[in-house]
């Protein structure tokens, strides 16, 4: 039996208003339409910014519904989700309205993540599914504190993950598929500073694996899905002539999710894509395309699934991310309507959908 499976990054899905605080100093920062003009007082502005983020939200929200009805997958994995009251009226008053089959069950379980955004779960066509948080565990519970977690700034009893693993466990005609949703730490505060964090994530949800598993890890169905913030493939963009910008594809010595690669632990199926092709998510600053979202199955799925690649959803990006300037350039593709030079869009992350004809593994 065949099951489709995406994993999204849906951007601070929040039902609560949020503003933007400077890191250092926690003074508000504008929004960049509130602040061309003047106002009288911080909170005569931040009542500005709260229509403006209704306005630019509505547009956003179905943006986001249009690239899961893309997706059209069984079960839907999110990242960013603010909880599941908001999740349920997202799907109710944005995502029924897209989908020819609405979802039917949906899981969020809080974690860990200072702001409150949360993995979360969907599923349909019957399929019916059991769920179990990893977010409490701790360095010290898995054994994994070391000397580079030190240097950092961690201590021995500090969570590991930092919103979730949580673990998904379907049961279908063709058998039982375990998945676990995770989005890894940020790079905001640098990419090689913060590795050690995401690797120490990845060591600890493959010894979540092997643990359930032991000696049928690698004839089990289950995947590692998410956001990872972290990645083999980049591609470099330099300024060519004409306008154009030369895409140079590379592939880096070192990542965060290093221990999934490990002794061929799992296969990452993004990685059957063209390099040209495997990216998911853009960064302005650095001139950089880079596939921070993965699908990594276990090496029973992926001999299962000899010939299967996903597909990279990119019609909900906003204008910024330069693909008609690119060269070489990647398939393309038509945006929604109403997407922005930067804003509204469906996400700064892209979706990531795949099917996946399962083994028959039984719990």
């Amino acid at each position: 039996m065949s099951v489709r499976i995406a994993t999204f990054n849906v951007e601070n899905l929040l039902r609560r208003f949020s503003a933007e605080r400077d890191r250092r100093t926690g003074a508000w920062i504008p929004d960049p339409a509130v602040g061309l003009f003047e106002h009288e007082s911080e909170a005569e502005g931040r009542l500005i910014e709260r229509a403006l983020q209704v306005a630019i939200s509505d547009d956003q929200r179905q943006m986001t519904a249009q690239a899961i009805r893309d997706c059209d997958a069984d079960v839907l994995c999110l990242q960013e989700v603010d909880g599941l009251e908001t999740l349920r009226w997202f799907h109710d008053r944005y995502l029924a309205r897209a989908l020819d089959e609405p979802y039917e069950h949906f899981a969020l379980l809080e974690g860990n993540d200072r702001r409150g955004i949360d993995v979360a779960v969907a599923s349909r066509r019957g399929l019916p599914i059991r769920v179990m948080s990893n977010a409490t565990l701790t360095y010290r519970d898995l054994d994994l504190f070391d000397d580079e977690l030190r240097r950092w700034g961690a201590a021995p009893d500090d969570r590991i993950v930092k919103r979730d693993a949580l673990e998904v466990e379907g049961e279908t005609a063709g058998g039982v598929l375990t998945l676990w949703i995770c989005h890894f730490k940020s790079m905001t505060e640098g990419r090689e500073r913060t590795m050690a964090v995401r690797r120490a994530e990845a060591r600890a949800v493959r010894r979540l694996v092997e643990a359930k598993f032991g000696a049928r890890t690698a004839t089990a169905d289950w995947a590692i899905l998410g956001d990872l913030n972290d990645f083999r493939d980049r591609i470099r963009l330099v300024r060519g002539e004409a306008g154009t910008l030369e895409a140079i594809c590379e592939r880096v010595d070192a990542t965060g999710c290093d221990p999934f690669h490990a002794d061929r632990f799992a296969v990452d199926l993004v990685e059957r894509l063209p390099p040209i092709e495997r990216w998911t998510h853009h960064w302005a600053e650095g001139r950089e395309l880079a596939a921070l979202d993965h699908l990594f199955v276990s090496p029973a799925l992926a001999r299962a699934n000899p010939d299967v690649r996903p597909r990279v959803i990119r019609a909900g990006l906003p204008y910024r991310v330069p693909v008609e300037r690119m060269r070489p350039a990647p398939a393309a593709f038509a945006r929604y309507p109403r997407v922005g030079f930067d804003r509204p869009k469906a996400s700064d992350h892209c979706p990531v959908v795949v099917d996946l004809t399962l083994g028959g593994a039984t719990r």
